[in-house]
């Protein structure tokens, strides 16, 4: 996003006016430069309402107790949680159109993803014009086929910002992407969003049969609610390879573009030990000068030692207290490569890299652990991308660290700069 000076200055020159005197937001900002555009000319097409979708909040932030109470509270529905892109749905007097949660860089407006799949704008659904959905775009296959495999999250963000051309080609000779739709904030106009999710789900059904009866639902699927042992749900999602569930509080509004804890999304994740293996320098104003993220491994089924990714969520503190400067330049300090860390990853990627990785602690005092116990088995990962034809990344190809019988006899220092 442009700085907050950038934002006031283009603001200005299109003659947009802002109150002297007064703090302002870039999220105003941006909202004000976004109002200008929807007045402009959109290519002969209605203006989209710009809906910000609301975002569910990790229940790992709660305290324990409250985990619970929203697990098994009556209160809370469960639905599955798809692992693709946020679409909004709306469906107007030309046809079914799509946007996303980003805003493009030129005009503010959110991203119109309608083009890119054309199965979804075609489809006849003029019953409920004037109604508008949430859900998530996704391909329902671990692995998918474009240049080359990918997963299924990287084939549906490539295929909805490609050209709509490419986008048609692909779907129309391989797999098309589904609309997975879990809310409903306007019926045929009426706005919802000041309703109870429990009120909402009575026109969302009512949605649900209607895609039924016209056999729609091929591409066009609903979320299904578990009201009861949830927590056991989660396990049986967690068991089919699913990303995890969203808790919805049955007697809460939408809250549009808000991160709310009426939603509370709980994914799967897995917990490692992990030595850091190298860093890099910091780039961001408040970081320059510091060490930027640091680099994590373990040591697989094979014995090789494997990068599982990077990780920068560094407290300044941590940073000042890991750095030194050689030469001028800022340096991870020696005593703290080959540290362990617990660290925590939702799943791997086609090159054996954590998604969302973490670092929880680091293993100091009475938590101390031994760099033998830095160990995933990667065997599973690397039969499914061997089954799918993906070769298996190489591991680290130099020895970082050396064994001794006392420990660690030598270290070379791995920075992603060199």
């Amino acid at each position: 996003m442009k700085k907050l000076s950038e934002l006031i200055k283009e603001c200005r020159g299109k003659g947009i006016s802002i109150t002297e005197g007064n703090k302002v937001s870039k999220e105003y900002l941006v909202s004000r430069l976004a109002e200008f555009h929807l007045k402009r000319d959109q290519g002969g097409l209605q203006p989209l309402e710009q809906i910000t979708p609301q975002l569910a909040k990790d229940i790992a932030e709660l305290s324990e107790k409250e985990r619970e109470e929203a697990l098994r509270s009556d209160r809370f529905a469960a639905g599955e949680k798809k692992n693709g892109i946020r679409g909004i749905l709306h469906i107007g007097s030309e046809g079914n159109r799509l946007t996303s949660r980003n805003r493009c860089a030129n005009t503010y407006l959110l991203n119109e993803l309608t083009d890119n799949v054309p199965h979804l704008k075609v489809l006849n659904l003029k019953d409920f014009e004037g109604s508008i959905f949430d859900g998530e775009l996704y391909l329902p296959s671990e692995f998918v086929k474009l240049d080359a495999f990918v997963n299924a999250l990287e084939a549906t963000t490539a295929l909805l910002h490609c050209s709509p051309e490419k986008a048609k080609e692909f779907q129309e000779t391989g797999q098309r992407i589904h609309y997975h739709i879990f809310d409903v904030l306007k019926a045929e106009g009426k706005d919802l969003r000041p309703l109870s999710f429990k009120n909402r789900l009575q026109y969302l059904n009512e949605f649900k049969s209607y895609i039924k009866s016209l056999e729609l639902n091929q591409f066009i699927e609903f979320e299904d609610l578990i009201f009861k042992d949830k927590e056991q749900y989660f396990k049986e999602v967690i068991k089919a390879g699913g990303e995890g569930i969203v808790l919805k509080d049955l007697e809460a509004p939408y809250f549009q573009g808000a991160r709310s804890q009426s939603w509370l999304k709980l994914k799967r994740f897995n917990t490692v030990d992990a030595l850091i293996i190298g860093y890099d320098r910091g780039k961001e104003w408040d970081k320059k000068g510091l060490i930027g993220s640091v680099e994590l491994g373990i040591f697989d089924e094979c014995g090789d030692l494997r990068s599982i990714g990077r990780v920068s969520s560094l407290s300044l503190q941590k940073r000042f207290g890991m750095t030194e400067v050689v030469e001028g330049i800022p340096t991870l300090k020696k005593e703290h490569l080959g540290t362990v860390v617990e660290c925590r990853f939702q799943d791997l990627n086609k090159n054996l890299r954590g998604r969302h990785l973490q670092i929880l602690s680091f293993r100091e005092g009475q938590n101390a652990k031994p760099i033998s116990e830095c160990y995933l088995n990667l065997s599973n990962e690397k039969e499914k991308l061997t089954r799918v034809g993906i070769q298996i990344p190489d591991p680290v190809t130099e020895r970082l660290i050396q064994f001794g019988d006392s420990g660690i006899t030598s270290i070379n220092f791995r920075s992603t700069e060199d």
